[in-house]
This record gives C-alpha cells, sequence and structure tokens, in this order.
C-alpha cells in the first residue's frame, strides 16, 4: 500500500488564504481560528455605542462599546429615574438607624457617639483627656514591666553634658574670636554709660533682691552653679539697653544664663515687662514698640 503523500500548504476553506503545514499532526482546513466556522468573532457586528457614540465591533445583541460605557448609562438612567436618590436616602436611613443603635455615652463629656469605634465624642478637651489617660496608661505599664518610673530627667542630664563637653572642646567663643568679642564688650561699656543713672549696685544685689528667681521662666537659679553654666545666675535688662533701656535696678532683673542669651533684645508680654515675684515691688516699664532684651550674662560689679 503506498504511502499517503503530506502536503506542505493548504488552501483556507473560508477566505482562500495559502497556509504552510508542518511535518506532524493533522491537516488543518483554515488558516486561523478566524475563519473557523463558529468563532465568536466571526459573529460580531459593527455598532455605534449608545453612550459615547463611537463606532465598535461587538457581538450580536450589545449596544455599549464596552462595560465601562454600560456602567455609565446605567447610573446616568438611575439617576434621572430617581432610583439612585432612593437608595441613597434609603441607605441614609439604615445608617442612621444602626449609629443610634450604637451611641455610647462619651466617657468624658456624656454626648452621644454615634460611631461604633470611637473612644471619645473628638471635642479638643476629650482628646486631651483622653490622650492624658493613654499616656498615665503607658507609664503604669512601663513601671509594672520594668519596675522603676520613666524618668525623663535624664535626657535634660544628658544635654546639660553634652553642651558641657562640646564646650570644653570647641572652647567658648570668646576665646575663638576675640576681636568680636572686643567689639561686643566696647559696644555694651558705650550702652552702660549713657544709660547710666548714677546708680552702684553689684549682681548680687539683683540675684538676692529677686530671690535667685528667674524672672523670665519664673523658676529658682542655684546660687552654685557658675558662668558658663546655662542655668546659671546673670542679669537680665528688662528693656534692653540697644532699645533705650536705663541700667538701673529698676531695669534689671534676676534671669538663667539661658533664658537671658534666648531672650536677646525682645520684650515679652506684649510690650510690657513684669518683674517677677518675689522681686521686691513689682515694676512696669513700657516699652516704645518693637522687641528687646540682652544677652549675655554680666557677672562684675558694675560702676
Amino acid at each position: 500500500m503506498p504511502e499517503a503523500i503530506r502536503p506542505t500548504s493548504i488552501t483556507c476553506a473560508h477566505c482562500g488564504a495559502e497556509k504552510t503545514v508542518g511535518q506532524r499532526g493533522p491537516i488543518p482546513a483554515f488558516c486561523s481560528t478566524a475563519c473557523r466556522p463558529g468563532n465568536r468573532s466571526a459573529r460580531r457586528i459593527d455598532i455605534t455605542c449608545v453612550h459615547c457614540g463611537q463606532l465598535a465591533r461587538v457581538r450580536q445583541g450589545t449596544r455599549y462599546c464596552s462595560s465601562r460605557c454600560r456602567d455609565a448609562r446605567s447610573r446616568q438612567d438611575a439617576r434621572e429615574d430617581g432610583r439612585y436618590d432612593a437608595a441613597l436616602a434609603k441607605r441614609r436611613e439604615e445608617n442612621a438607624r444602626k449609629r443610634e443603635a450604637n451611641a455610647r455615652p462619651c466617657p468624658y463629656c456624656g454626648d452621644p457617639m454615634l460611631h461604633p469605634k470611637r473612644k471619645q465624642c473628638g471635642k479638643p478637651e476629650c482628646l486631651r483627656a483622653f490622650n492624658a489617660e493613654k499616656a498615665r496608661a503607658w507609664h503604669r505599664n512601663y513601671t509594672a514591666t520594668t519596675g522603676k518610673r520613666y524618668a525623663t530627667d535624664r535626657y535634660r542630664e544628658q544635654a546639660v553634658e553634652y553642651d558641657k563637653r562640646r564646650r570644653e572642646q570647641q572652647g567658648h567663643w570668646r576665646k575663638q574670636y576675640p576681636e568680636a568679642a572686643a567689639l561686643a564688650d566696647a559696644r555694651r561699656r558705650m550702652l552702660k554709660q549713657q544709660a547710666d543713672q548714677g546708680e552702684r549696685f553689684a549682681p548680687i544685689d539683683v540675684y538676692e533682691r529677686d530671690g535667685w528667681t528667674c524672672g523670665l521662666c519664673r523658676l529658682p537659679v542655684d546660687p552654685g552653679l557658675a558662668w558658663p553654666h546655662p542655668m546659671s545666675a546673670s542679669v537680665d535688662h528688662i528693656l534692653p539697653l540697644s532699645q533705650g533701656g536705663s541700667h538701673a535696678l529698676a531695669n534689671v532683673q534676676c534671669a538663667h544664663l539661658s533664658c537671658n542669651s534666648r531672650k536677646r533684645d525682645r520684650v515679652d508680654h506684649g510690650g510690657v515687662i513684669i518683674i517677677a515675684e518675689p522681686a521686691g515691688p513689682a515694676a512696669e516699664i513700657e516699652t516704645l514698640g518693637g522687641s528687646s532684651s540682652d544677652q549675655g550674662s554680666d557677672l562684675g560689679e558694675y560702676p
């Protein structure tokens, strides 16, 4: 029996195109799946989308070019005939009933909380009380776990030690910049001479008068700390010399060196400086408008 000869190419039974045939497998009758009878693409037609108006090739019975246009047209029809508004109102009523059923009083003010996951009603005072209670609970848990209280003072001690090491390594700015220090001293001496009212006093007189209390932060000043410690005592001109203040007891007060440095030449309390209690009789000095205060400390005796 003679062996059948396998053709090297075929003619598509649908479109008549030539197609190369391999050496294995069945011999196809069509050039591609598009030419097969019963293929879905063979039943597609060209239409104009009823929503966007674009031409598209889709299956028979379809009016839209894509599912996006179909959903958009469905939403548009629902809004036009009122179904969307009715469903939205119904959903809102259901949510309101659920919130009322789950309503709980706020543990801080008693107002109803409609959301089931809320811990407080959301008022600023209730939020502060909630955060404070959470912080206290954290501290109690920390104490129970470690057996000691959580101390934040050690950070202040570390900062002081760091400043001390940095000063030892870098040195004081007066030593690094002697010319600038000389100019600053000369300017300050000039301001003192112009503001001098004939009073003679020493820094210790100011410190004892004010009861070793900082007139800026209202905290006590340690007499055992020496300059340049940030918490050492210094004399602060309430109305700075650079702003026209006088070099008199009524215009000076005890202050921490760090507070005095941060104040610089500004005026606090909206333009009126009140000497801290117990600093003897309270004295108010009206400023000329603007900001003022002296920076640095003068621990030597004043003329």
